[in-house]
């Protein structure tokens, strides 16, 4: 099942207020999400987040999730994000019972928490789609084109 990004985002913010994920600046969080959305693609043929990423100059952002965590600059996030619906803002996030989203979140933590923004967006630019399709464009990255990182770099997965 497809997430709002929020509820995503918001379940790696909970990692990290949770002590299990240092240092998440909103660079890193996309950066993050972006390797999780690769993985559940890989491992589940689906998408874990119902939104796209784009080509921007620092690597795949999407730009709903800028724009909410902007104002925190390079510096580590402390509050959920929200969303509007129905209901008025909503602090969404992805449910405890849902092991495969867990799971992935997890694996990408493991392998990816230590890093920093810079050094997954440094990660984002390696392999063949970023390279051969143009890099910082802003155009759409299609989701069938993601698990394409992985057989380009050797990413864990």
């Amino acid at each position: 099942m497809a997430y709002p990004t929020m509820a995503v985002a918001n379940a790696f913010i909970q990692r990290a207020r949770d002590g299990k994920l240092p240092d998440l600046s909103p660079m890193k969080l996309q950066k993050l999400l972006f390797f999780a959305q690769i993985w559940y693609l890989k491992w589940h043929d689906e998408p874990l987040i119902d939104d796209i990423f784009f080509r921007w100059q620092h690597g795949p952002v999407i730009p709903s999730l800028y724009h909410e965590f902007k104002h925190y600059g390079a510096k580590t996030i402390d509050q959920f994000g929200t969303f509007v619906s129905p209901k008025g803002a909503i602090a969404a996030l992805v449910p405890q019972g849902d092991k495969d989203a867990w799971e992935v979140i997890d694996e990408v933590i493991r392998a990816y928490g230590d890093y920093s923004g810079w050094q997954l967006s440094l990660i984002t630019h390696e392999g063949a789609p970023w390279g051969k399709e143009g890099g910082p464009t802003g155009e759409p990255i299609p989701n069938n084109d993601l698990p394409k990182w992985i057989e380009a770099d050797g990413a864990a997965a």
